[in-house]
């Protein structure tokens, strides 16, 4: 499973901490520019995103990802992680938001299961 990661460098540090305890490949970018030149040699099939970016929000990440043909599940990271954020999160099509600083086992679990529902989705969309 690889995990594309578009975030500031210190999520991004506690994200590779993360995955080097897993079977996980990481990408890492800290602009979304960065990210859509991965994205054609380096396949994700979730993404992490900074709920701010340099160049960019969660939002345009998602539109980004609703363009691919199999659209990866998108986790929204931000250190503001409130009711009203997490609505907006998941309204605007998002899988799902996690606060910052990030917990290991709530990423893991967060991932994992974003994985899990995209396999599916894959599966459904083949058979």
């Amino acid at each position: 499973m690889t995990l594309l990661a578009v975030a500031s460098q210190p999520l991004l540090a506690h994200v590779r901490r993360i995955v080097a305890h897993t079977r996980w490949s990481l990408l890492e970018a800290g602009l979304l520019d960065e990210a859509m030149r991965l994205l054609p040699q380096h396949p994700a099939m979730v993404f992490l995103c900074d709920a701010q970016l340099p160049d960019g929000t969660w939002r345009e990440m998602l539109a980004h990802a609703a363009r691919l043909p199999l659209p990866p599940p998108v986790i929204v990271a931000a250190g503001h992680a409130d009711d009203r954020l997490w609505m907006e999160v998941l309204n605007g099509g998002a899988y799902n938001l996690i606060g910052t600083p990030l917990d290991d086992q709530e990423l893991y679990q967060l991932v994992s299961r974003a994985w899990l529902h995209r396999r599916n989705c894959q599966q459904a969309h083949a058979g």
